[in-house]
């Protein structure tokens, strides 16, 4: 298998974990409305004969309409079937909002990337209040996400998550977290408040997350960011390569709240 088939097909059950997550013939779809970011929000897997690629549009549309979204949210990549998926979701009114780097780590002797000044603690449920208020924070999200994301938080760490804190001086400062499907790991939340930004906490949050993924027996290691942009050349730093690139395309309904 291809790696980029192994990847997608990582996101395929990436997805199902997800709250309010199910299949379709021909996708996965997940929207979960108490964090309405893209990556919790999106129908994914997209692979359907020609003939057949309408019919799974209007099924994805009205899957979010049916959960009361503001929006419907497909992502794409190298082998969304067919080809020219992207060109009928133009076609009916989305609008490519944001693209992402897949990457893969391709490095050695992650150790050394480590700095002693800062600490990195996996937590229990016990501390997911903690987490997610640092997590909010060095992603800038609204603080009204914070029992949405409590809630995702506690079902993804009992079905497997792992999920980590860095602390600087005592302060939790940053967050990151590992889900592991078919022998595959990918690193998540990877965050720092604004202020310890440049202190090499994103850097040991990484790696932590990436030697936790080799714990596992993982053979691949892989997570997404925005292309092109400053967390992409800290992964870079770390050993990652960008093995292929998504796209998330967007139709807002008007009039919906």
């Amino acid at each position: 298998m291809r790696s980029v088939e192994r990847l997608e097909e990582f996101w395929r059950n990436l997805v199902l974990a997800l709250p309010s997550a199910r299949a379709v013939d021909g996708a996965v779809v997940v929207c979960y409305r108490e964090v309405p970011v893209y990556p919790v929000n999106h129908a994914a897997g997209i692979s359907v004969d020609e003939g057949e690629a309408e019919d799974l549009l209007g099924r994805i549309t009205e899957y979010f309409l049916s959960r009361g979204s503001s929006y419907a949210c497909c992502r794409t990549s190298p082998i969304t079937r067919p080809r020219w998926f992207t060109s009928l979701l133009q076609e009916k009114g989305f609008q490519r909002r944001s693209e992402g780097s897949v990457m893969v780590f391709k490095g050695k002797h992650v150790e050394d990337r480590l700095s002693h000044d800062v600490e990195v603690e996996q937590i229990s449920e016990s501390e997911i209040d903690v987490y997610n208020r640092i997590l909010l924070g060095s992603f800038e999200m609204a603080v009204g996400w914070k029992k949405g994301f409590d809630k995702l938080i506690r079902i993804l760490m009992r079905t497997g998550w792992r999920c980590w804190l860095a602390y600087v001086e005592g302060k939790p400062v940053g967050t990151s977290a590992l889900a592991s499907y078919g022998r595959t790991g990918g690193i998540f939340n990877v965050g720092t408040l604004r202020g310890y930004r440049g202190r090499s906490v994103g850097t040991a949050l990484t790696v932590h997350a990436l030697v936790g993924s080799m714990d596992e027996k993982n053979e691949l290691h892989m997570l997404e960011t925005e292309m092109g942009g400053n967390a992409e050349r800290l992964y870079e730093k770390v050993g990652f390569r960008v093995d292929h690139t998504v796209s998330y395309f967007v139709k807002e309904f008007h009039g919906k709240n």
